[in-house]
């Protein structure tokens, strides 16, 4: 049957699907909803094929894009806990149902009276899926290609505000809502809250399912999947060891991690090397196994100076953010920035929490894979609340088990999470949490170095492009890999784990752990797939340097 057409599919998706289900002669009427979807997916499987369908998000809102067009949606699903929907797989015309097939129709006499076929009755889930939390603008830029349309209409107003804002974890923040009807149950696992995946199917306005009580609920953005891609945690993928044929340079991953370490530790960190190849680390950490678990290092740096007071005449009142949050941004797929003050801790939503069987979103429900920078920069003397102390435990969990709790009316659930930590902190330690490692900021508090800590983002000044991209390469790319520990270097570090015993009975397998963690991360960040012993000896003599510092500080 040669339907197979990619432009024909782009125009005009529903004619598409009737084809096929005349083809079928509706013998398989059960199994059509996976037939589609293997069909739609086989049409745009070749490489850059993805790329040629229109993409929906900040760039193209729903309002940027005909009816019934066929669009793709890269998304964070926010609540899978919506009630599925019955729709008639088969119309009275013969034709098929489904895909809002249905609804463009209209209904005929028959089907609108209580003449129903009840044998064609299909059940569909829905998912309401979110623009992805935490995305930084060069990973957006990556995955969608080139966006000419936002520069095209910058001078136009802004669209209107998505709606349910409550359903984004910064509804403060531009974004795209959109609720999501999967009629391949069987072909596509439900995806799970925080996953992101990219959806790709036939875009719609139809009745907010959130507003179902009302008599006439608003029409919302609507998407009803054809087929869908997961993302891994990485979202991007790069090449572990780096490889410098690819890389098309010949600098090795050592020159280029001293030099990403110094321009770290230039442009966010006041010139401080040691805690910018901390920062270097803890961004290449990530969830390395569940069970056994083996969760990434948490990470204070302590003696961070608060920011500059805004001034008075200023007309913005929030405080500006550290510099390492362009940073982590610039280097890193998923990054967010968390400014704490004790207004927001009080009076924010860490956790989701559903009101009147709705999934409210939290502030930690990001993606998995999200770098997180907290900065108690803004937190002055005060009262915390009940609440403030929910969000601050919440944040513990993340940060010691990798888990968030949701909360339901009669219960929690916990989430698995994968969410690295970094606090900076005023004191020689934060003030709410508790992290695995911690190291001083060596660097004077004088203005001149407070401005260089908290200096905006047009004040960073970036590599060049070539560079940067070498940059991404290797952080993206140790997020990427595994290091594997031979056997030599296992009973190296196993003889000097207890040679140290014998001198130091307050040290524990805890202890080895941490050390082994940050050995791995020390390898990563070196390109090596292998731990070997001078590595291992490199990576315990680092941190011993960091343990010294803290004593002193």
């Amino acid at each position: 049957m040669a339907v197979d057409y990619e432009g024909q599919a782009s125009e005009d998706p529903s004619c598409i699907i009737q084809a096929l289900f005349r083809a079928q002669h509706a013998s398989a009427s059960d199994n059509f909803p996976r037939l589609v979807g293997e069909h739609f997916a086989k049409l745009f499987e070749s490489d850059g094929s993805l790329n040629k369908i229109p993409a929906l998000g900040l760039s193209r809102p729903a309002r940027f894009h005909k009816d019934r067009t066929l669009v793709r949606f890269r998304a964070m699903v926010q609540d899978t806990s919506l009630s599925p929907e019955m729709y008639l797989s088969k119309l009275e015309s013969g034709d098929s149902g489904g895909w809002g097939i249905y609804e463009t129709q209209g209904a005929s006499s028959s089907n609108a009276s209580d003449d129903v076929q009840y044998a064609n009755l299909r059940e569909c889930d829905i998912v309401w899926a979110v623009s992805v939390p935490a995305e930084s603008q060069w990973s957006a830029e990556e995955l969608d290609g080139s966006s000419p349309e936002r520069s095209s209409r910058e001078g136009e107003l802004a669209s209107p505000p998505p709606a349910a804002l409550y359903k984004y974890p910064h509804p403060e923040t531009e974004h795209v809502g959109v609720q999501v009807k999967i009629y391949d149950k069987d072909g596509l696992d439900v995806p799970k809250s925080t996953d992101v995946v990219t959806f790709v199917g036939i875009l719609s306005a139809e009745p907010c399912c959130l507003d179902d009580m009302q008599e006439t609920p608003p029409e919302v953005p609507t998407l009803h999947v054809l087929f869908s891609k997961p993302h891994t945690s990485n979202i991007l993928l790069r090449d572990f060891p780096r490889a410098a044929s690819v890389a098309n340079d010949t600098q090795e991953p050592s020159a280029l991690r001293e030099e990403l370490i110094s321009w770290i530790a230039e442009e966010s960190l006041a010139g401080d090397r040691h805690a910018a190849e901390w920062v270097l680390l803890s961004a290449i950490a990530r969830v390395q196994s569940r069970t056994p678990p083996l969760y990434p290092p948490t990470l204070t740096i302590s003696q961070f100076p608060p920011p500059p007071p805004v001034p008075s005449t200023s007309s913005s009142l929030s405080l500006p953010l550290p510099a390492l949050s362009w940073v982590l941004s610039a280097l890193l797929p998923l990054a967010h920035t968390l400014p704490l003050s004790l207004d927001s801790l009080n009076k924010s939503s860490f956790a989701p929490e559903s009101k009147n069987e709705d999934l409210h979103a939290g502030v930690l429900q990001l993606p998995q894979g999200t770098h997180l920078l907290v900065s108690e920069g803004g937190v002055r003397e005060g009262q915390l609340v009940e609440k403030g102390l929910r969000n601050v435990r919440a944040l513990q969990e993340v940060m010691d088990s990798q888990t968030l709790a949701y909360t339901f009316p009669f219960s929690q659930y916990s989430f698995p999470t994968d969410i690295t930590a970094v606090v900076l902190a005023e004191g020689r330690k934060s003030a709410f949490f508790k992290t695995q490692l911690s190291v001083p900021l060596g660097v004077p508090h004088d203005p001149e170095v407070v401005s260089r800590l908290y200096k905006s983002k047009e004040q960073v000044r970036m590599p060049p492009p070539a560079t940067l991209a070498a940059f991404r390469d290797l952080v993206v790319g140790a997020r990427c890999g595994k290091v594997q520990v031979p056997e030599a270097t296992s009973e190296h570090v196993q003889a000097q784990f207890v040679e140290s015993r014998r001198g130091d009975r307050s040290i524990t397998a805890d202890d080895l752990i941490r050390e082994m963690s940050i050995a791995k991360l020390y390898a990563l960040s070196l390109h090596e797939p292998t731990l070997s012993v001078e590595t291992w000896q490199r990576a315990k003599a680092f941190d011993e340097r960091r343990k010294a510092a803290v004593a002193t500080s």
